[in-house]
Order: structure tokens, then sequence, then C-alpha cells
């Protein structure tokens, strides 16, 4: 009986692996984090990354879901390396298509977005949500749901003047911006060698 040689996974070209995807949702209303110059600086940071910008009309759930969903089928880039970072009012929308199990995403960063209640239960989801926000935006009933459901959520309350110095939220959001990207990273190669040795 011939002999089956062992089994070896497969490896792939470190070109050929997939990436996480940095998603910018741009809305009409001014950009806190852009308006830094934060993202230039964060793609230096995250070279495991691939940026892209979602320019939306508006804040609405349709504009953000289509731009997202057109992003994802242009580069060929599955939900799961998605990270979305979003701001104000549509960072609110992105935020609750999250919550609300509609957008699917490895992560989402949410700057500045107001703090008022949900207006539905949140849903169980695998996505890690990080907020920086102004602790005197009343009420926060937004903080203490996230608080109280079974997710990964992690919130940066700043205070008033720090929140609206540009520099000072981006401070605040780029540990969160490096965390994000590693950790979906990780997740990523996890996944590609568990494929490659079982075939699944």
């Amino acid at each position: 009986m011939q002999a089956h040689p062992p089994h070896k996974a497969v490896i792939r070209p470190a070109h050929d692996a997939p990436k996480v995807m940095v998603a910018v949702v741009a809305a009409p209303d001014a950009p806190l984090v852009a308006a830094a110059g934060a993202l230039q600086r964060w793609r230096a940071l995250t070279p495991l990354a691939l940026w892209s910008t979602v320019s939306v009309r508006d804040a609405s759930r349709d504009e953000i879901l289509r731009g997202v969903a057109a992003l994802l089928a242009r580069h060929d880039v599955h939900a799961h390396q998605l990270i979305l970072l979003t701001e104000g009012k549509a960072g609110r929308t992105a935020l609750e298509l999250v919550l609300q199990g509609a957008l699917d995403c490895a992560a989402i960063l949410a700057i500045a977005v107001p703090c008022t209640a949900l207006p539905f239960p949140i849903l169980p989801t695998a996505a890690a949500a990080r907020l920086v926000v102004d602790c005197d935006d009343a009420p926060a009933d937004l903080i203490s749901a996230l608080r109280d459901a079974d997710i990964d959520a992690r919130i940066v309350r700043l205070s008033p003047a720090a929140s609206r110095d540009a520099r000072a939220v981006a401070s605040a959001a780029e540990t969160f911006v490096m965390e994000l990207v590693a950790n979906a990273s990780r997740q990523i190669h996890h996944q590609v060698r568990h494929h490659d040795r079982h075939g699944v």
C-alpha cells in the first residue's frame, strides 16, 4: 500500500494574507479626528491594516449600510476583517446597527456620539465596541446599557473641554485604534491557520 505524505499546513505568502480593513465612516458633520491629522498617524501606527473611507451623505441607516456593503465588495473583504471608525451622528447610527445585529464587523470605534438611551435591547455580538465620549453628555443611558450588556465594550469619558479638543480626542482614541487592529489581526491569523490545517 502506498504511504500518503503527512499533511502539511499551507504557507501563504505574506502579501496574500488577509488583512484588517479600517473603514472611516465620513459624514458631512465636521470630524474631530480627521481635523487633527490623526488618521495619517494611525495609518503609520497600524501597518497590518488597510484603510479606506466610506463617504455617506447623511447619518441614515440605509446610507451607512449601503456604503459599508460597497466597501466590502470593492475590496473583497469579509465582515470579520472590518473595523469601523465612526463619529458624531453617523457614528451613533453605525453603533446602533452593530448593537442590533444589522451591521456585522470585527469592531467599532465610535467617537463623540450622543449618549441618549438606545431604543432597543442590545443583542449579543462578537463585535468589540469602543467609545470616546463627553462625560457630561447627559443622559448617559447608552454608556449604562453598554456596561450592563454581555459584550466586549470599553469607554473613555472626556471632560467637556477635552471633548472639544481634536488632539485630546485623537489621543484618547489612539490606544483603541491600535488595540482593535492588533486583536482583529490575531483573530484573522488564527482563522487562516485553522482553515489551512483542517481545510474547513
